[in-house]
């Protein structure tokens, strides 16, 4: 699964929550906590994501770590496979295609009941 990242400009949680609304995308803010590397997973909806503030890290499925702070962006398609690395709190706006009332439990999917395409 390809997926796009960028580092940008910093920009406030109003504009990240206005941006993802004028896409037609469901979003909310929130505090992503990671006290230990998340295992490997995958998530059944489309997603934006603005890094607002803090500094952490993830890995991706091919196992290439990336650094991320205020300003990033990142682009990814359902099924992209990915973990968050242990670090400090991080603020996001997440926008997804799916409103979250339709996502199904556990969110975070493991790799093994990845769909074929």
């Amino acid at each position: 699964m390809e997926y796009t990242f960028s580092y940008g400009t910093p920009i406030t949680e109003e504009e990240a929550l206005a941006e993802a609304a004028a896409m037609g995308f469901h979003c909310f803010a929130f505090d992503i906590e990671t006290p230990e590397d998340e295992p490997l997973h995958w998530h059944e909806f489309d997603s934006v994501t603005w890094v607002i503030s803090g500094t952490g890290a993830f890995r991706d499925g091919n196992g290439t770590v990336t650094e991320i702070g205020p300003g990033c962006r990142a682009e990814a398609p359902a099924g992209w496979l990915h973990s968050n690395l242990a670090g400090p709190s991080v603020r996001v706006v997440l926008a997804t295609n799916l409103p979250y009332r339709e996502w199904t439990m556990p969110i975070d999917k493991d790799p093994a009941l990845l769909p074929t395409r």
